[in-house]
């Protein structure tokens, strides 16, 4: 019964469907349907996001502002206001995701796209998408949804704790969260609450949509986009001809970025495509530039296999189109 209960919820959440729509440009006629966000704070930029097909009506017409987000809910809705319509799942890599679960898709393109991370718990990856999110977490997902992990691996320690520092309760930020904390204040993606941190505050619903609204919903539809339509949506910057190769590791090395290596995981020259930058490879589905190699240089990805034997069958393929999504 709690697990119906769970899913229903997800199922009305208002900010997720299975198909979700995507417009050239922002619609500003159109007038919300939800009956609970008349003059909340957060009342525009949800009908903005209604208005242009990032989130979606449920049976009860309401958005549950002031509600916590869970994280499968908060992956979805970023992935959303980025304009990345899911790849159909060929394989699961959270051991409590269903691959019949509507969300299934979702997570595993959030993962691949190193949006996500998940956790180790009984030595399975977990995604625990019913979960509330705390502030330094949402931090963190909205800069990787915005491929701005490079950036961040490049800010000093140094430099991070000593932003930290000048607020009292610096020391309630988790020492994953530290770099995306301070990089987030730095460049003004968040700010202090009344003086203060808050890192484990639980993010509600109208606070999630505010943050995918203007750090990942205004940019794109700012920006000249182009979009690919088939199998599946997604929109693009621009588009390259690279080699391809691949590449495994069985020592539990972690990529440049610090982020365990799985596939979706790929090297590159960070001088031809950032650290952080999304993409999708012809051929191997969405991936994200989070590990560089010696041998990995200009025009030339190194994608990442589960064995050996993968790697061997792959070879080295001379014109992979590279689709750069941010």
């Amino acid at each position: 019964m709690a697990k119906k209960l769970f899913l229903a919820s997800l199922m009305s959440l208002a900010l997720m469907t299975a198909t979700p729509a995507f417009a050239a440009e922002t619609n500003l006629t159109k007038q919300t349907p939800f009956t609970d966000i008349a003059e909340h704070w957060a009342e525009k930029e949800i009908t903005e996001l209604y208005n242009n097909g990032v989130v979606k009506m449920n049976e009860t017409e309401t958005f549950r502002p002031n509600e916590p987000i869970t994280r499968g809910e908060m992956l979805t809705l970023f992935l959303a206001a980025n304009g990345i319509e899911p790849e159909p799942v060929k394989k699961m890599s959270f051991a409590d995701v269903t691959p019949d679960n509507w969300l299934a898709p979702y997570a595993e393109t959030a993962f691949r796209l190193g949006i996500i991370q998940g956790k180790v718990s009984g030595g399975k990856i977990v995604l625990q998408a019913n979960d509330p999110v705390e502030r330094q977490e949402l931090v963190a997902i909205l800069i990787r949804s915005m491929g701005d992990s490079g950036r961040v691996n490049n800010m000093r320690w140094s430099t991070s704790i000593q932003t930290l520092n000048a607020y009292p309760d610096n020391d309630e930020v988790d020492t994953w969260g530290q770099r995306n904390f301070a990089y987030a204040l730095t460049n003004k993606l968040t700010k202090p609450i009344e003086g203060n941190l808050e890192p484990k505050k639980l993010m509600t619903r109208a606070e999630a949509a505010s943050y995918a609204y203007k750090n990942l919903f205004e940019p794109r539809i700012s920006q000249t986009k182009l979009k690919r339509e088939k199998p599946f949506t997604f929109e693009y910057k621009r588009v390259m001809t690279v080699q391809t190769t691949a590449y495994y590791n069985s020592g539990g090395n972690k990529a440049y970025l610090g982020w365990n290596l799985r596939e979706g995981m790929v090297a590159v020259d960070p001088k031809v495509i950032p650290l952080g930058t999304h993409l999708y490879i012809e051929g191997y589905g969405y991936a994200v530039a989070a590990d560089i190699g010696s041998a990995v240089k200009s025009n030339h990805i190194d994608v990442f296999l589960p064995s050996l034997q993968a790697c061997l069958a792959y070879g080295r393929q001379k014109d992979t189109k590279v689709y750069i999504l941010d």
